[in-house]
């Protein structure tokens, strides 16, 4: 079966015939020695997509930020607080993970309140957690002094 369009592509499996003889089935630049081709060809220019959400810098702007300059989610207190103490670390992580989207939806106050409990619940998970590791460093010495101390257990000897 033949092709009546002979610009199409070829059969099923060679998709790299169009036609021409030597051309390039993925498209290219134009080359540097054919001057014509290459004057018709302009690059566009970066435009970044919009559907339908609204700027980020003018929403900046507008709330009298500098473009480009978020707040600080804190994101590492609330993932050293999961390591840590999890049940503090849970609501610092939502905390945490907020910051950037109110930000983005112009709410720099809202962003900046959430910034500030993804930090409180952070240090306290991670302050218990080093508070807990005390206590049980703690707990350890003493069983030793009540082992060496109490039941004569130790250095002296019989």
């Amino acid at each position: 079966m033949t092709n009546p369009d002979p610009g199409a592509s070829g059969p099923i499996g060679d998709p790299g015939q169009t036609g021409q003889p030597g051309a390039d089935p993925y498209g290219s630049y134009p080359s540097q020695s054919d001057p014509a081709q290459a004057a018709q060809f302009q690059p566009v220019p970066y435009q970044p997509a919009v559907y339908g959400q609204p700027n980020p810098a003018s929403l900046q702007a507008q709330a009298g930020l500098a473009p480009g300059v978020p707040i600080n989610n804190n994101l590492g207190w609330a993932i050293g607080a999961i390591i840590a103490c999890w049940p503090f670390g849970i609501p610092a992580l939502i905390k945490a993970l907020n910051v950037n989207t109110q930000w983005m939806q112009g709410r720099p106050d809202l962003a900046q309140q959430s910034a500030d409990e993804a930090k409180k619940w952070g240090k306290i998970g991670v302050f218990v957690a080093a508070g807990f590791l005390g206590l049980y460093v703690l707990s350890f010495i003493g069983y030793f002094i009540f082992l060496f101390a109490v039941l004569g257990v130790g250095l002296a000897g019989s």
